[in-house]
């Protein structure tokens, strides 16, 4: 286990604030930070009303707020109750070591809600959208990919951090995007759009 640690503690060294300037420091920022993310989520949200019958839209939406949801609050849960493993800039063995440049959301860090939610939209989305917009769907797990790697570059999670992140949020989109395809049949049964997603 320490081992684990002493790899976990070594990437993030080397991973953290490589940039080291402004200009990357505002990318990184923009990047990890929701709000930035809005125009992306309009988008998705168009897609789904190009593609989707009314009742099947709702039921998306529905699913979509889910996800958040569960996400949000089982990072929450580990974060604060299960683990409680000091986020990089917190850990007194690494201070003076790790270059902070990000905003934190509080004292623990693993493991990353922000990597979770962009991967599970991500998953999500895949599978609604594979089909007639593959080169979305691929571009969104970059996005995925890049929210995650900033949080270790802004100094609030290690990789450890926001690979368990990525992988919670695999699983809860794919169990979501379950979630959706069985509220489709039962609620609106009737409709076929998504069959050509």
């Amino acid at each position: 286990m320490e081992d684990i640690k002493q790899l976990d503690w070594d990437i993030m060294l080397f991973l953290n604030d490589w940039g080291g300037n402004d200009a990357v420091d505002l990318i990184f920022n923009i990047i990890t930070y929701k709000f930035y993310a809005i125009p992306l989520y309009l988008y998705l949200l168009y897609l789904l009303y190009k593609k989707l019958g009314k009742r099947e839209l709702v039921i998306a939406l529905i699913t979509i707020a889910i996800l958040v949801a569960v996400s949000d609050q089982i990072a929450m849960l580990f974060k604060n109750t299960l683990v409680q493993r000091l986020r990089p800039f917190r850990e007194p063995a690494l201070e003076g070591l790790i270059s902070k440049v990000g905003k934190s959301g509080g004292t623990y860090g693993f493991y990353s809600g922000h990597a979770s939610n962009a991967m599970a939209l991500a998953v999500f989305m895949w599978h609604m959208l594979k089909r007639s917009h593959k080169i979305t769907g691929i571009l969104l797990f970059v996005w995925a990919i890049l929210v995650a790697y900033s949080r270790v570059y802004l100094g609030v999670h290690y990789p450890g951090d926001v690979l368990m992140g990525m992988f919670m949020g695999t699983v809860i989109g794919w169990l979501c995007y379950r979630l959706f395809a069985f509220a489709k049949a039962k609620y609106a049964p009737a409709s076929s759009t998504t069959s050509t997603l």
